[in-house]
């Protein structure tokens, strides 16, 4: 029976993909996205690459068909999301799937947790502890890429790192760590129906990361601590939408103002302060340093402007 991954064209599904094709027959693969013309290299070498729109329920039985394992990664948009992971859910009991891998976040089991992006996590948890298929629950802490290719380069960029994070902590790990985990629990027995903390090795305060990318760059970032409507005032000068159901394609950040502000709150309070082993655990690998992570990525950083 074949391992399914949803959303195979995007960052984690296509890393997913290749790593899966290193262990499993090439026919064994089912690759499931609403863009297959993404994945013509794929298929050229045996995945069985199909087209999946969550959004299209009527459509999804015939996409997962044959799938035994399947990896559900979390569609984009908070807010509309819990519909479409319910389709695929329900899609994939009845086809037969008998493991679901879902993309989660940690604390999303928290009940007090202000990030509404928990919301559609824990509701999604609660769908696949109740579908009667065998789930396991990657509960990923914050990307270390996320930090590597959108904070660093703005803050050498401008100077200085605005956060509403306070001196809360986190243990940023690598997205590569958590594909990583996936695959393994794809490809070997023992991880049903139990929920996984991913994190990286070391709790640092966004200050500290403020600190690291300024050695790693080479220039001065300035750490500037505003309180939540600090932080929602400063994305609305950036023209980026404060709610999910406004149009985060017209901004210049693909999320809206409320996730943002409130996942860095959920930082402040401590729901993220978490460190854990189960990434080498999982994979037997020790998870990626934050520092490896941005080294990796320092020679795509932009040259800083000259400051008089």
């Amino acid at each position: 029976m074949a391992i399914l991954v949803t959303g195979a064209s995007g960052q984690f599904g296509r890393a997913a993909a290749e790593r899966l094709l290193a262990k499993v027959p090439p026919h064994e693969l089912i690759l499931t996205t609403r863009t297959p013309e993404k994945l013509v290299d794929l298929a050229s070498r045996g995945a069985q690459v199909r087209r999946a729109d969550f959004d299209d329920a009527a459509s999804l039985p015939a996409a997962f068909e044959g799938a035994d394992r399947m990896l559900l990664i979390s569609t984009a948009r908070v807010g509309t999301r819990v519909s479409q992971h319910r389709n695929a859910i329900e899609a994939a009991k009845r086809v037969g799937v008998r493991h679901i891998v879902y993309t989660s976040v940690l604390g999303a089991a928290a009940p007090d947790n202000p990030a509404i992006v928990k919301l559609d996590h824990r509701a999604t948890e609660e769908i696949l502890e109740a579908s009667g298929v065998a789930w396991t629950f990657l509960r990923d802490s914050q990307y270390s890429e996320a930090v590597a290719m959108a904070m660093a380069p703005v803050d050498i960029m401008t100077g200085r790192h605005i956060s509403n994070t306070g001196e809360g902590r986190v243990a940023f790990v690598s997205r590569d760590d958590c594909v990583d985990c996936a695959v393994a629990i794809l490809t070997t027995p023992g991880h049903e129906n139990r929920a996984y903390d991913l994190t990286g090795p070391e709790l640092f305060t966004y200050r500290q990361v403020a600190e690291l990318i300024s050695e790693l760059a080479q220039v001065p970032v300035e750490y500037v601590p505003v309180d939540d409507e600090g932080m929602f005032a400063h994305f609305d000068s950036l023209g980026v939408p404060r709610h999910a159901s406004d149009d985060p394609a017209q901004g210049p950040i693909p999320w809206c103002s409320t996730d943002m502000v409130s996942f860095a709150r959920a930082i402040r309070e401590g729901f993220f302060d978490v460190k854990t082993d189960h990434v080498e655990r999982i994979t037997g690998h020790p998870p990626r340093t934050l520092r490896e992570v941005l080294l990796a990525y320092r020679p795509t950083w932009p040259r800083p402007p000259a400051r008089g």
